[in-house]
């Protein structure tokens, strides 16, 4: 009765601990092959300035968390690395990892690394070293004298010979060029030249600003003139007549009065 007992409560164990076994699992580590951590571009020994967009891939098949971009000064031995950009946990394949405003880092050699996290803390770092930040020297241009030193000297080629002169038969008719002081005579059927065509020939007529507006308030300044002259005229005129009129009845009123004395 005992042995079975103990054998029983042996298989209840047995059992137990193959079913907690199979439930509750190590969790198995990452490998870190599957772990894709490389910056394509910058590359070593680049020299940088301004805005640089950094490509690479920082991804993971099942496990992937986060990956970061840190930069650091080589020129100081115990210099921190310092982040590029906020932590982001969107995970790239060959793309665009993120971008480095080197205005804001002072010129010399820099390290840049990237690092990449999966869920288990475990993490892969890929970095790129002597990156010469040089944003206030300017950007050296090659010059022509450079360029055109290894090429040869083109031996020019003669050119088409020139052709003789045509010569016109003499004519009894004088050239208008050669007498001085006159114009060409145009054409009884011709239009007269247009204000483009004088611009085109050379020939441009100047109108004397001052003297037009001068002219124009003298012009005016009689006109107003002579019209008041005129007004004035004919107002004393009407009040002669009134008054000659006036007084030619006062008179035959007197003259009737005294026929009738």
């Amino acid at each position: 009765m005992r042995q079975r007992l103990g054998t029983c409560i042996a298989v209840i164990v047995l059992v137990i601990g193959w079913t907690v076994g199979g439930t509750i699992r190590p969790a198995a580590a990452q490998e870190p092959e599957d772990i894709s951590a490389v910056i394509t571009a910058p590359a070593d020994g680049e020299r940088l300035f301004g805005l640089v967009t950094i490509t690479g891939s920082a991804a993971h098949p099942t496990a992937f968390a986060a990956y970061t971009l840190e930069y650091k000064d080589l020129r100081e031995l115990d210099s921190p690395w310092f982040l590029v950009q906020e932590r982001v946990t969107q995970q790239v394949q060959d793309g665009v990892l993120g971008a480095w405003n080197t205005i804001m880092v002072p010129d010399g050699v820099y390290q840049l690394r990237l690092r990449v996290f999966l869920d288990g803390n475990q993490s892969v770092e890929f970095t790129v070293s002597n990156l010469q930040v040089a944003n206030s020297e300017p950007t050296p241009v090659p010059t022509v004298a450079s360029d055109l030193a290894g090429a040869s000297v083109a031996t020019p080629t003669p050119g088409p010979s020139p052709t003789s002169p045509v010569e016109q038969p003499p004519s009894n008719n004088p050239a208008g060029a050669e007498i001085t002081g006159l114009d060409a005579i145009p054409a009884a059927d011709s239009e007269p030249p247009s204000a483009s065509s004088a611009g085109s020939t050379g020939s441009t007529t100047r109108i004397n600003v001052d003297r037009v507006r001068s002219a124009f308030c003298s012009g005016v300044y009689v006109a107003f003139v002579a019209f008041g002259a005129m007004l004035v005229y004919v107002i004393v005129r009407r009040r002669t007549h009134a008054y000659s009129h006036r007084y030619l009845w006062q008179s035959r009123d007197d003259y009737h009065d005294d026929s009738y004395q």
